[in-house]
């Protein structure tokens, strides 16, 4: 248990998840949080802004950004977990 505390991915997983609790629950209703803390979602944008204004997928819109905050967050942990790991390994 103490392992995964000392890995990346495990505490950007728990900011990924903290930054969807607080716009779930309502306190970002603008998403400006979820927004600045995604670099995928100007990227995005464009085909985000598509399924937003389509009032069939509007249900989707909400767990598809939150899949893509949680995919980056995960990823970006996991990359420099296994850096962290290669450097240690060399040394």
């Amino acid at each position: 248990m103490l392992n995964i505390l000392k890995k990346l991915t495990f505490w950007f997983v728990i900011f990924s998840l903290t930054v969807c609790f607080i716009n779930l629950s309502g306190n970002d209703d603008k998403n400006i949080l979820i927004y600045l803390t995604n670099p995928l979602n100007p990227l995005l944008n464009d085909w985000l802004t598509k399924i937003n204004t389509n009032p069939e997928t509007t249900s989707f819109f909400r767990p598809l950004i939150y899949l893509f905050h949680l995919i980056f967050w995960g990823g970006v942990g996991f990359i420099l977990d296994r850096l962290i790991m290669k450097l240690k390994r060399n040394r």
